[in-house]
């Protein structure tokens, strides 16, 4: 009889395999490490029995953070523990596809570091690693089970932090009692197209349920597993002592074409043909365009970048050794021509989103009460607004992408939080004197401290928001904005803004010290990256900084999910509230 201690259990494939180990007769107990927070703990005990059932008693819960230092466990607790199990599973990691490459490590090596030397203590405890087959990076061509370093360059530092684990492991003492297993695009399960939450390869397949026109290589292959299948893997695996690296995936010969895919998930969706693929060299209106693509579940921008990336021959996951490994335990790969219309229609049915019920999913606000616009006189203007939640106050201020930009991120965070979109009233007035209407504004309702946050040229009036009224700020978070660009004089962005008072207000920022966030759309076309990292290597209160992966300038429109959850992230962090 086995002890198993998982970590990541609340994910798409983590959630799969704690089903599949409570079916085992041969499991003893299992151990869940959970966050120490009560109500994100008690959140994720609620979304696990919905979609396991009810946990027994054999399941047994440690409360800790998988980046700290012995998982935020004592010595002893520590001790304990490692004595206390026969098999380690760990699926715990950051999937988010940015450039943030500390938070990246922060999720996905430390922790591997705190296991490696949990299996130093207990010489007999066995770790399966849940890694991806996507270390490969940049490499074209055959990836094995037995390649790791082939001078691979990255698209992302999830892929690379991910890749640094696995060397970790590798060159670790205990690397002899460590299986990898290296999953491809995971979506739901093949049986129903259930999914714990729509997190993985999700963002790829909407945007191929939805375009009418992709940059992509008809000829190449996309390689799609179910989830059920990757926790079965694993669990079997697990109980039989393996040990080396698994590709768990379709291959060459399974794996579909990529136009053959985008026909089966169109279909699936009711439309009558996939999406037209074009080479990438005429297809770049697309990306200029920037309008919504069907039903809203991504924007054209962002089906752009995404198939961009990803609709391309990359690495070929070869699966010579899960293949000898699985079949005698009698796990076959199923066809995805067979199971991906059922993830289709269940993402359907979801309408895209996660069943699991979280801070960061859209709250039960009506259409009406989100879209109703308030006004207060300051001064000599009538200041436009909209206040929907409860709970700290988020102020959002836009740029030249309008209120309505907001709608996306608005409705997440006021779940949990008072979110107020303010509008800002003419193009002719300046960074200082919106500034002050925002302020006057927040004085007349009451609210005496908020979190700011600007993008654009909102970010600009963020900027001389904090800086002017320190006190009245919780936080700040600048989005897409630079003071010392150009552009923000042109044509595209009318607002009067005096090259003196953008000099004021960069300097201003380089001597404030409130807690301040970055976030970057990865693709601003306008303003590269680098801008960002200049504001987080200039400005002494910043904390984080975050990438937006297949988004521009405005970024909190193209992916509110990623920008409402980097925001919620941060409040937490600056409350003492983060997992």
């Amino acid at each position: 009889m086995k002890r198993v201690f998982l970590t990541g259990a609340a994910s798409l494939v983590g959630a799969e395999v704690l089903s599949r180990l409570l079916r085992r007769n041969d499991v003893d107990s299992i151990g869940l490490l959970l966050s120490a927070n009560d109500e994100v703990r008690t959140k994720d005990l609620q979304r696990l029995e919905a979609f396991t059932g009810p946990l027994p008693a054999a399941v047994s819960v440690v409360t800790g953070d998988m980046r700290l230092p012995r998982f935020g466990l004592s010595w002893r607790t520590w001790d304990a523990l490692a004595a206390s199990i026969d098999i380690g599973i760990h699926c715990g990691q950051r999937e988010v596809t940015d450039q943030n490459l500390d938070l990246a490590r922060q999720a996905n090596v430390i922790p591997v570091e705190h296991w490696i030397q949990l299996l130093e203590r207990n010489p007999s405890l066995q770790l399966h690693h849940l890694s991806t087959g996507f270390t490969g990076g940049t490499r074209r061509g055959l990836f094995t089970e037995f390649d790791l370093d082939c001078g691979q360059r990255f698209h992302n530092a999830y892929e690379r932090s991910k890749f640094e684990a696995e060397v970790r492991l590798r060159g670790s003492n205990a690397a002899d009692r460590v299986a990898i297993y290296r999953p491809s695009h995971v979506l739901g399960s093949a049986a129903k197209g259930e999914a714990f939450e729509f997190g993985g390869a999700y963002p790829l397949l909407s945007t191929m349920a939805v375009a009418s026109i992709l940059p992509g290589d008809a000829k190449a292959h996309i390689d799609f597993v179910p989830s059920d299948y990757v926790a079965s893997a694993i669990v079997a695996l697990a109980l039989t002592n393996a040990a080396g690296t698994f590709h768990l995936a379709s291959g060459w010969e399974s794996s579909l074409p990529v136009r053959q895919a985008a026909e089966l998930v169109a279909k699936a969706r009711g439309r009558a043909r996939g999406a037209r693929l074009l080479p990438q060299a005429v297809a770049w209106p697309l990306r200029i365009a920037g309008t919504s693509s069907a039903d809203g579940l991504t924007s054209r921008g962002l089906a752009f970048t995404t198939a961009r990336d990803l609709l391309h021959q990359g690495p070929v996951l070869d699966t010579y050794l899960a293949d000898r490994a699985l079949k005698p335990l009698g796990i076959w790969r199923p066809a995805p021509a067979q199971w991906l219309p059922a993830v289709v229609d269940y993402a359907e049915s979801f309408a895209w989103k996660s069943r699991a019920s979280t801070e960061l999913e859209r709250p039960p606000v009506q259409t009406a009460e989100l879209h109703e616009r308030k006004s207060h006189r300051i001064g000599d203007v009538d200041v436009a607004f909209r206040d929907i939640g409860e709970g700290e106050p988020v102020v959002l201020l836009h740029g030249f992408a309008g209120a309505g930009a907001w709608d996306g991120v608005m409705e997440r965070i006021s779940a949990a939080r008072r979110a107020l979109v303010i509008e800002t009233s003419s193009a002719e007035d300046t960074p200082s004197a919106e500034a002050a209407r925002v302020r006057g504004l927040l004085s007349a309702l009451g609210i005496s401290s908020a979190h700011i946050v600007g993008n654009d040229t909102g970010g600009l009036i963020a900027g001389v928001f904090a800086a002017r009224w320190p006190q009245c700020t919780k936080s700040l978070v600048l989005s897409n904005c630079n003071p010392e660009a150009s552009w923000t004089r042109s044509r595209h962005f009318p607002r009067s803004v005096d090259p003196t008072e953008l000099n004021t207000i960069s300097q201003l920022l380089t001597q404030l010290e409130v807690p301040s966030m970055i976030i970057w759309g990865a693709d601003n076309a306008h303003l590269s990256p680098s801008y960002a990292r200049t504001l987080y290597d200039t400005m002494p209160g910043v904390r984080r900084l975050e990438l937006i992966p297949f988004a521009g300038v405005s970024c909190h429109a193209e992916r509110p999910d990623l920008f409402a959850r980097h925001l919620v992230e941060f409040f937490e962090e600056l409350t003492g509230n983060l997992p």
